[in-house]
């Protein structure tokens, strides 16, 4: 047999595996097409208790989308297609599944700006940046890894420049959980790829493509969060979603090859997380935590506060914050920010674990990226807590913004030398008062060692030197006058302003009581699954579109209140 003919079969048996697998995930669908309803859209008995407040936690985190194009892929029964219809200028509506169409063309009859198309997605064909939004709600866990990688090049090709995709997918496990008693399949019969949250972090970032003018694009992925609902519902922070922006890629990056990209996610990503889950998942305690035991305290964290982590583990993936622990001792609210995704997906894997909802996980690239998430939600945080912090940000980073005027902040740093004035001068800049400096460093290389020893690990202790400083407000930098918000977009993201007084419980078809408390010697306004009425685009990733100078959580960690 000649190379050419060796090639010919080879590609012959790759069609024909792919066409198998198609018709696996077709028959596995087919099962569910004469119910086109939400349990089988959601695959899970129980739908109807969560299907708008998950509706509605996936549409508030998009950006505003007067006069924009949108494609909605794998719409099933037009779930999304009503509210995105009733904002964006024109929708593409698609399925594989005849039956959830037609229920969607019957349950939209009333908007004239949808097209309906029935066929699978990894045979949609659009021209090139045609849509400024590509949305999907468990899309991927249907594709092959070949057809992930496929869909996420032309993702880039449908999008015009600084256009999105949205990606939700049920990461690790079904979106049930454990809980076979609700999922409307069995174990057996499920041909869903449940894959690590990491992974689709990873191609999205490392993607570049090529257009036909010789330009070149990446994706900038704002954030990953567990969607609000399914925490609260089901203890399950592995219902994951991301929002990614097509811009020019860097100077100097080269093209992608679909090749490259499908043996790093099909082979050397996993292989990577999976080497740390072996080193994390297990993890009893942080190191970190005999540091901060000494300088935390009640009435620094006091109770139901709401805590800011920063954990970029740059000098070591061990180098982190136990947000569990503080939640159970301080009885306060965490948002833990992680930069690295494969320490993202062993968080996650602990919270499935604890089960605590007073805590959450998000990974953004970086800290300016996650402050930008929190701007544009107007949140206020008590205190944070947060390692290598001063090595990984800047001024210009503003982290005051997200800050409440009397807030504290508690870093521990790993340095050269320990220099007074040097860290002063750090934190001035980022308008923080230095109170107290603390040398940690034999503390530090202990509990290193204790910790590797107890955990079996063989690691290199960090034997840099160590410090904990302890700052609050010196300034001001930045107010937001009167009831509304002033945003400060993201980088170079035209994405995010300021849109209409319409809730997002109004932008997904249903409107909810609204009650009000007093709260100590301070008015607030308490919204039970209600939203302020000036709204700033996107979601809390704790359940509610924010417009705070003032924010609490509920016992689920949920922001109630804002300052009248």
């Amino acid at each position: 047999m000649t190379g050419g003919e060796a090639q010919e079969v080879k590609a012959t048996a790759e069609t024909m595996a792919t066409d198998v697998r198609r018709d696996n995930f077709k028959n596995f669908w087919d099962k569910f097409s004469d119910k086109p309803d939400t349990n089988s859209m959601m695959l899970n008995h129980s739908a109807d208790d969560l299907e708008a407040s998950d509706r509605a936690d996936i549409l508030s985190s998009l950006p505003q989308l007067a006069n924009k194009d949108v494609v909605d892929i794998g719409a099933g029964i037009g779930r999304f297609t009503t509210v995105l219809a009733q904002t964006a200028r024109w929708v593409l509506s698609t399925d594989f599944i005849e039956s959830f169409i037609s229920k969607n063309q019957e349950r939209n009859a009333h908007l004239g700006n949808i097209n309906y198309q029935v066929g699978d997605a990894v045979n949609l064909a659009m021209p090139d940046t045609s849509v400024d939004l590509v949305f999907t709600n468990w899309l991927m866990m249907y594709l092959s890894d070949a057809e992930t990688v496929e869909f996420i090049f032309n993702c880039m090709r449908w999008l015009r420049p600084h256009g999105v995709v949205h990606l939700r997918e049920s990461c690790s496990e079904p979106s049930t959980g454990r809980a076979k008693a609700k999922s409307m399949h069995s174990g057996d019969t499920n041909p869903t790829h449940y894959r690590f949250s990491s992974l689709y972090i990873n191609l999205l970032r490392n993607i570049r493509y090529r257009d036909e003018d010789n330009k070149l694009w990446r994706f900038n992925v704002h954030w990953s969060c567990s969607v609000p609902t399914y925490v609260k519902r089901q203890n399950n922070w592995r219902q994951v979603h991301w929002l990614a922006e097509k811009v020019a890629a860097e100077e100097g990056a080269k093209e992608t090859t679909f090749n490259d990209l499908l043996e790093l996610f099909g082979k050397t990503w996993k292989a990577e997380q999976q080497a740390w889950d072996k080193k994390l998942d297990e993890e009893k305690y942080c190191w970190t935590d005999k540091i901060f035991s000494t300088v935390l305290n009640e009435k620094k964290i006091p109770a139901n506060s709401t805590v800011y982590v920063f954990t970029p583990r740059e000098v070591s993936p061990f180098v982190h914050v136990n947000s569990h622990l503080l939640a159970e001792k301080f009885s306060c609210n965490v948002w833990n920010v992680e930069t690295v995704a494969e320490y993202y997906r062993t968080s996650l894997t602990k919270a499935n674990n604890f089960k605590d909802q007073r805590v959450r996980f998000g990974w953004n690239a970086s800290l300016r990226s996650s402050v930008a998430y929190w701007q544009q939600r107007g949140a206020s945080f008590d205190t944070v807590i947060a390692t290598e912090l001063l090595a990984n940000s800047s001024a210009e980073d503003d982290l005051t913004t997200i800050l409440k005027t009397d807030a504290n902040v508690y870093l521990l740093e790993a340095v050269e030398t320990i220099d007074r004035e040097d860290v002063q001068k750090k934190l001035t800049a980022r308008g923080l008062k230095l109170v107290s400096l603390e040398d940690v460093t034999e503390n530090a290389i202990f509990a290193q060692e204790t910790y590797f020893k107890d955990h079996d690990l063989v690691e290199e202790v960090i034997r840099k030197h160590w410090e904990v400083t302890f700052s609050c407000h010196l300034v001001i930098l930045k107010r937001r006058p009167g009831r509304g918000i002033t945003i400060t977009s993201s980088e170079t993201s035209p994405l995010f302003k300021t849109v209409s007084n319409q809730t997002k419980e109004e932008a997904a078809g249903q409107t909810l009581p609204l009650e009000h408390r007093h709260n100590g010697s301070r008015r607030f306004s308490t919204f039970t699954q209600v939203i302020p009425r000036q709204l700033v685009t996107v979601s809390s990733f704790f359940g509610a579109t924010v417009a705070f100078s003032a924010l609490r959580f509920d016992a689920l960690g949920v922001p109630l209140c804002v300052r009248l």
